[in-house]
């Protein structure tokens, strides 16, 4: 009877492949025999369906892995009934994450009473991914290292590779940019030594980002070593596509970078991956405002991207289209529909935060709901160990407190170094947090500043452009003054904003840094510095950078009439600043409380290991000399 039913259900998965096979065909993709006679390979070939349609159409996928759950649960094979879990479990990720944690977690439990070693190491990079949708970086972190030291116990180097680029990706998500780096590398070396054609272009793709190759043209070249490799893969649309749309936005020129950008749409089509179609779309309307052809621009977005992202209620790009709306409105002079769509702009927003918000609740709730059943567990087995070995516990601690009385004195010496080092730690940590929320402030405060920019520029804009002047000329002049006032607060903007180290150089950063003072409070300011340096981390070019901008900022409230001299150069492996003014100066002692600005000169030199001198007189002026070890290990860490 129970081989009729197995019997029967691989006929209905057989009906239910056949138009999808169809749909596979259409996008050019070759797809794995259904079935050879046996459940476990129709199995697989659903196992494929689930993962080819679980962005395009997720409604499909979960039909497919519920299926396959089904027929897994009618088979002896307890491999079988893992897989049908994580399959279930992927179709879940896109947009049910709670769900999805359910049933990765009953694999996980399957796999790990029955031994099943490759299983575990599949399930703990798939819980991973959940535990860093949660922003959960730590555990996520965890369970990738174990994912890579069971695969490196039964071989799987695809295994191995796998979790190396998502720590990458991990690594790039809380900035630690040199670790990305490195775990991408790994990546690589483990795909080039088992000839693994999609993690080489995966990890290649990655390496050739920003963050890790400034060199534009070797970016580029980088990219297409890693399009040669994907190529050769099948059910790779999604990797592709992302790698043309980097490929265009680092293009200078727009009909090149409009070539990738139509790249990426056609797979983004033939795939359904709809949010790379977005993204293609209003990268394109970029760069046709960038030739001037504003109606195109506006075909992609009120044609094209526009009614899709509605259909698909997909709120966050819903709001970076109308932005990019506006921005075309703005270049036809439409002012009003440009402050309209604004308004739908911050309204689709919204919606989205509420959406995540919501989502995140439900996946943080699961997690917790696991962890409050496991720490039940533990509190339980705890119990009964305390019971068992009570005796044992109590000759244990005689001997403890013999050793204590004999080793008193050594203990005692031990913490006392021990607390001072860690009061020391603290002190550092204090600091180094200090400062990183006052980062995140200026971050909000320069994103704050950016979008209010926008909103009273537009709205200057229009209002007088309603306005009649006798002369057009004044309007026109008006109008180009407020244009200029908007850019310079944008760039003020950007450079408050820890994330242009990303996309100015250290030069331009100072120089910029430096201009942008000039114009606000009239200052004579003298920079010497070169024109190139050598690779600086983000950490100690973040410092530097902040100290400068607290240096003019004191100049400007308190010498604002002087002469400011600044001086940047290398020497033996140091970054060196020299800053002098002719202000009226201050008396420097022990007695004197220092302001927190230059507080926070004194504790940022030292985050990196570096000294600050500060020497200032009554009516003499202030002088700094500030010094940056460049090499990395002396940078602290929280």
């Amino acid at each position: 009877m129970n081989q009729l039913k197995i019997f029967l259900l691989i006929i209905l998965s057989i009906v239910l492949l056949i138009p999808a096979g169809i749909n596979v065909a259409n996008a050019n993709r070759t797809m794995e025999p259904l079935t050879n006679g046996y459940p476990g390979d129709t199995l697989k070939a659903l196992g494929l369906l689930v993962e080819r349609n679980k962005v395009s159409n997720n409604t499909l996928s979960i039909k497919y892995a519920r299926l396959a759950l089904e027929i897994a649960r009618k088979n002896d094979s307890i491999n079988d009934l893992v897989d049908a879990y994580k399959w279930i479990g992927k179709a879940y990720l896109q947009n049910h994450k709670d769900s999805s944690f359910y049933y990765y977690d009953k694999a996980l439990k399957i796999a790990d009473s029955c031994h099943l070693v490759k299983q575990k190491i599949h399930v703990f990079y798939n819980i991973a991914s959940l535990y860093s949708a949660a922003y959960n970086y730590t555990d996520a972190m965890s369970l990738l290292d174990s994912s890579i030291r069971l695969a490196e116990i039964v071989r799987d180097p695809e295994g191995i590779a796998n979790a190396y680029i998502a720590l990458g990706n991990i690594k790039i998500n809380i900035h630690d940019h040199e670790s990305a780096q490195k775990m991408f590398g790994l990546a690589l070396k483990v795909a080039q030594k088992d000839t693994l054609y999609k993690q080489m272009g995966v990890a290649i793709g990655n390496l050739a980002r920003q963050p890790f190759e400034k060199d534009t043209l070797k970016s580029l070249e980088m990219q297409r070593e890693a399009l040669f490799y994907l190529r050769k893969v099948n059910g790779v649309e999604e990797e592709m596509a992302y790698i043309y749309i980097n490929m265009g936005y680092q293009s200078r020129v727009p009909d090149t970078a409009l070539f990738y950008y139509e790249m990426a749409l056609n797979l983004a089509v033939n795939a359904n991956l709809f949010k790379i179609l977005f993204g293609a779309y209003n990268n394109m309307a970029y760069s046709y405002l960038e030739k001037g052809n504003v109606q195109k621009a506006e075909f992609c977005l009120k044609d094209r991207a526009i009614p899709l992202a509605k259909e698909k209620k997909d709120y966050d790009w819903l709001s970076s289209l109308y932005d990019t709306y506006a921005d075309v409105c703005v270049q036809k002079g439409d002012y009003k529909k440009a402050w309209e769509f604004e308004k739908q702009a911050r309204k689709y927003l919204v919606a989205d935060y509420r959406q995540k918000a919501s989502d995140q609740v439900r996946l943080l709730a699961a997690l917790l709901n696991l962890k409050s059943k496991e720490l039940l567990i533990q509190n339980e087995e705890k119990e009964l160990l305390v019971q068992r070995n009570r005796l044992q516990k109590t000759e244990l601690w005689l001997v403890i407190a013999l050793l204590l009385v004999l080793g008193s004195f050594f203990t005692i010496f031990f913490l006392q170094q021990r607390n001072r080092a860690k009061f020391q730690k603290e002190k550092i940590g204090s600091a180094q947090r200090i400062i990183e929320m006052e980062e995140t402030e200026k971050g909000r405060i320069a994103r704050e500043l950016h979008d209010l920019t926008g909103q009273l520029i537009l709205g200057m804009s229009g209002a007088i452009e309603n306005i009649e002047f006798p002369d057009p000329e004044i309007k026109d002049q008006i109008k180009a003054r407020i244009k200029e006032l908007g850019v310079s607060i944008r760039q003020i903007s950007h450079r408050m904003n820890r994330a242009m180290i990303e996309h100015f150089t250290f030069s331009e950063m100072i120089t910029g840094l430096c201009e942008d003072v000039k114009k606000l409070s009239r200052m004579n300011i003298d920079l010497e510095m070169p024109e190139e340096f050598p690779d600086l981390s983000n950490e100690l070019v973040l410092h530097f950078y902040r100290i400068i901008q607290e240096l003019l900022t004191n100049a400007g409230k308190y010498a604002r009439e002087s002469h400011v001299k600044i001086k940047i150069f290398t020497n033996n492996g140091k970054l060196n600043l020299l800053y002098s003014d002719d202000g009226p100066g201050f008396t420097v002692g022990e007695k004197t409380r220092p302001s927190m600005g230059i507080l926070n000169i004194f504790e940022r030199a030292k985050l990196v290991g570096g000294q600050a001198n500060l020497k200032s007189i009554p009516g003499k002026g202030t002088s700094w000399e500030i010094i940056f070890p460049m090499d990395q290990k002396y940078i602290v860490k929280n």
